[in-house]
């Protein structure tokens, strides 16, 4: 009996972990982190509705500005994360049909890449500029400390969004509610991906 107990500990311990993600229907956990283009985005709920704070230096002097989504994608990922990189082209792709338009307050999709590289932008901007990639890559801590209940560095963000391997893809829709989560990547869940943003943001910002 001791024996086969053994043998059952180590298969156990042999075993793939199984990892749990956050699922549909659980909650946006608000967050505010720099990009690569030194802009910081502050995303959270106002009044129950989604709402997106970019913040930036123009000619030394701060500038903001409050856009309110119909949704947001959040895609967690590293530059030497492989199945990462082939998913960029398609995140590419939602990002331009369903981006807001210049000046649109209201509607679109934002689609944000969460770089959980240890060293932050100074990998992760390098990547990017040899990429042809134009949605936010989010990396550093803001310049300026949000509230208590925002999330403020991107390994804080992985734990409290349960991402343990990537890529993790979130799409939020205007109340801060998860409407898709994955782990991984297939060509097969693009046209999910698409459906579920169109649906959110009625067709396309566009």
């Amino acid at each position: 009996m001791r024996r086969l107990v053994v043998l059952l500990l180590v298969v156990l311990a042999a075993a793939p972990a199984a990892f749990g993600i956050l699922a549909k229907g659980d909650r946006l956990v608000p967050f505010s982190l720099k990009g690569v283009d030194d802009v910081t985005y502050t995303v959270f709920l106002e009044n129950g509705r989604l709402c997106l704070i970019e913040a930036k230096l123009v000619n030394g002097k701060p500038e903001q500005t409050k856009t309110y989504p119909a949704c947001v994608l959040v895609d967690f990922w590293a530059t030497w994360c492989v199945p990462c990189r082939a998913a960029m082209p398609y995140m590419e792709q939602l990002h331009r049909k369903y981006q807001p338009q210049a000046g649109q307050a209201e509607g679109g999709l934002r689609l944000f890449g969460i770089a959980l590289d240890q060293k932050g932008s100074r990998v992760v901007k390098p990547f990017y500029g040899r990429c042809k990639i134009s949605y936010p890559m989010l990396s550093d801590p803001p310049d300026q400390a949000a509230g208590a209940d925002v999330v403020q560095t991107t390994k804080d963000m992985a734990g409290r969004y349960k991402v343990q391997e990537i890529p993790v893809v979130y799409i939020i829709d205007a109340a801060g509610v998860i409407t898709h989560a994955h782990i991984g990547f297939k060509k097969e869940q693009v046209p999910e991906l698409d459906e579920g943003v169109g649906a959110l943001v009625g067709g396309g910002a566009k």
